[in-house]
């Protein structure tokens, strides 16, 4: 399975100056926590074909039993434990084909 790059975290100074820069740009200023609260992901909030378009990838609709079954045993990168486990038979699938 695929590991994430560490998120490197600024330090509270670098922090400080990025977030004095967002306040100072009439242009674009940072999000609010109610306008935060109101978000939703784009796949939730975009017609599916588009986001499937978009994305390169389908919308699957799996049965809870299987999802919680990858939570538990993969923690956070459970969605990419999935994508490689369905990669895999895939693959398998191809090579008893050939």
């Amino acid at each position: 399975m695929k590991r994430r790059r560490p998120l490197i975290r600024p330090t509270p100074e670098e922090d400080a100056a990025i977030t004095a820069a967002a306040l100072s740009d009439p242009d674009n200023p940072p999000l609010t926590d109610e306008q935060m609260d109101r978000m939703r992901p784009a796949r939730d909030a975009m017609p599916r074909e588009l986001f499937e378009k978009l994305t390169g990838t389908k919308a699957v609709f799996v049965p809870d039993a299987v999802v919680s079954h990858f939570k538990e045993k993969f923690g956070p990168d459970w969605e990419e434990a999935m994508r490689d486990v369905l990669r895999e038979a895939m693959e398998r699938k191809d090579e008893a084909a050939e």
